[in-house]
């Protein structure tokens, strides 16, 4: 079972200068460090004015806290491949892994938010009825794992060429000549990266997806997928299908829930009230915002009509509990919602966002305590691939 955070430099109030997030951020990390959490995920987000997440590098970010921290390891969910050149994202995350010693795991994404993806790289725009978001991003995934694990990389490709035809190679006389870099003229033929990852062959990877082409994605490529709105026979079916994707690659029928992680939203308080008094404005909004990107329907079950009046008219913090997106409660309460859920569905990995918009950070601090006192020592004792294999 890994127990990770989802972590997301918030500011909704406007009061705090960013450094001051910062501070906030670093406070946590060493905190979840110290009690025992597994991984921390950074996400990458641009031109945040609404204090939602304001973190438009997470390999910096990682970086500086990786050298706060001794154990933890440091996930980014997701680095928005397809906003990136190939190679300088890979030589960045290949320095995070040195940096970390190997505390890296890694999730691309294609981007998600039409001011990121349209000021950033227009081409890979989500929106315009092509497909060339998902064709740059297997372009560069390829190109990056390649650079990663080969001595000698070339590549010609729909977009990139590498190298760049009649590009000299310059040597220092001091250094031996890179075998089977340049050709007869001098012109490079292939070249390799330096350095290439901490982790041999390279640092794990995962696909932040919650979409039935998503999961199967992951299975061929060898990603591991992460989710997060996915829930009751919605999330079951796409656990199965990774299972039987996965089975048909690999030939090995991985238990259900293998190499998934599912996120959710996670606060621990005293008592249940307390839990829904601290966040039940900030789930509001939230649920709200969702739903003006993705429609109410992201939350919904598979037999669920996302044009039934009933749903509109529920209170959102009710309709979200029920469905199981939130973790939020007493210490006894979590335990039993995330237990169940462990079971029904395998889940070996939870990813929890405790520090969502909304919710102070001296907030946060209590809930990780209470959750690293109360309810991780409970979560760990879980063999989550009994009932689920059912």
């Amino acid at each position: 079972m890994k127990i990770d955070l989802l972590y997301a430099l918030t500011n909704r109030s406007g009061e705090l200068s960013w450094h001051e997030v910062l501070e906030a951020t670093r406070r946590h990390a060493v905190m979840a460090d110290e009690l025992g959490f597994d991984r921390i995920w950074l996400g990458e987000h641009h031109f945040d004015t609404d204090g939602t997440d304001a973190s438009p590098n997470p390999i910096m970010l990682a970086t500086d806290l990786a050298a706060r921290t001794n154990r933890i390891r440091f996930g980014m969910a997701a680095v928005s491949l397809t906003l990136w050149h190939p190679l300088r994202v890979a030589e960045d995350l290949a320095l995070l892994d040195h940096f970390s010693e190997g505390r890296l795991d890694v999730a691309f994404g294609r981007g998600i938010l039409p001011i990121e993806v349209m000021n950033l790289n227009p081409a890979a725009s989500r929106w315009n009825g092509s497909d060339n978001s998902r064709a740059i991003f297997e372009e560069n995934l390829e190109i990056v794992r390649r650079i990663w694990t080969e001595d000698l990389f070339s590549w010609s490709g729909e977009r990139y060429t590498f190298p760049e035809p009649r590009t000299k190679f310059i040597h220092s006389p001091g250094a031996p000549m890179p075998e089977g870099w340049v050709d007869e003229q001098g012109h490079l033929k292939a070249f390799g990266m330096t350095p290439q990852p901490f982790q041999q062959p390279m640092p794990p990877l995962f696909a932040v997806t919650e979409s039935v082409e998503g999961f199967r994605g992951a299975a061929q490529k060898g990603l591991k997928p992460i989710t997060w709105y996915p829930t009751g026979q919605v999330l079951r079916n796409l656990l199965d299908l990774y299972r039987e994707e996965k089975t048909a690659v690999t030939g090995a029928t991985p238990d259900l829930g293998e190499d998934v992680g599912v996120l959710r939203l996670c606060y621990v308080a005293e008592t249940d009230e307390q839990a829904r008094r601290v966040t039940e404005a900030s789930v509001v909004e939230f649920f709200e915002f969702v739903c003006r990107v993705r429609g109410i329907g992201v939350w919904l079950d598979a037999d669920e009509d996302p044009e039934d009046p009933r749903f509109k008219e529920m209170d959102p913090f009710d309709l979200l509990m029920e469905r199981d997106h939130l973790m939020i409660g007493s210490a006894a309460s979590v335990t039993e919602k995330m237990t169940r859920l462990t079971r029904s569905h395998g889940i070996q990995n939870w990813l929890l966002q405790m520090g969502f918009p909304g919710v102070a950070h001296d907030e946060v601090d209590r809930s990780l305590e209470l959750f690293a006192a109360e309810v991780m020592p409970e979560m760990r004792k879980l063999d989550s691939t009994l009932a689920a294999a059912q």
